[in-house]
């Protein structure tokens, strides 16, 4: 048994880190939504059948990619998904860190190239010049 489900698979995209979210979404929907469906209200039923179809077409298409045979659609597919979850972690790093030196670092945004530039609390007056485009401007710390 093993042999022949070894030999299936055999070519098959399989299992990756997208398709293990897409399950675990899917699941986590469905029992939302069959939570929601068992309500007798009118709105949350409706509301538990979208869930239910969507948990659905989240498993669907994680078995569709795991069985898939093209490879490198299924790869192109996995880098969106980590190019996605490093932007909106790194964005989250970010703000904690942010939040972290709030009592040492004010943070300012340069008018011209939008970067933000971290500068020392409590120094009065100072000039600061933007790494990214030498553009300096004057504010307080």
């Amino acid at each position: 048994m093993k042999e022949r489900l070894r030999k299936f698979m055999e070519g098959r995209y399989g299992n990756d880190q997208l398709n293990q979210v897409l399950s675990l979404m899917g699941w986590v929907l469905l029992v939302l939504g069959m939570v929601l469906s068992s309500i007798h209200n009118r709105g949350l039923m409706v509301a538990g059948s979208i869930l239910i179809g969507l948990a659905w077409a989240a498993l669907i298409w994680s078995i569709y990619r795991t069985l898939s045979k093209r490879t490198a659609d299924r790869a192109a597919e996995n880098y969106r998904y980590f190019v996605l979850k490093n932007r909106c972690t790194g964005w989250l790093r970010g703000k904690k860190n942010r939040f972290k030196d709030r009592k040492q670092h004010r943070y300012y945004r340069c008018s011209q190239c939008r970067t933000t530039v971290r500068v020392p609390r409590g120094k009065g007056k100072i000039r600061i010049t933007c790494p990214k485009c030498g553009n300096s401007f004057i504010k307080m710390s």
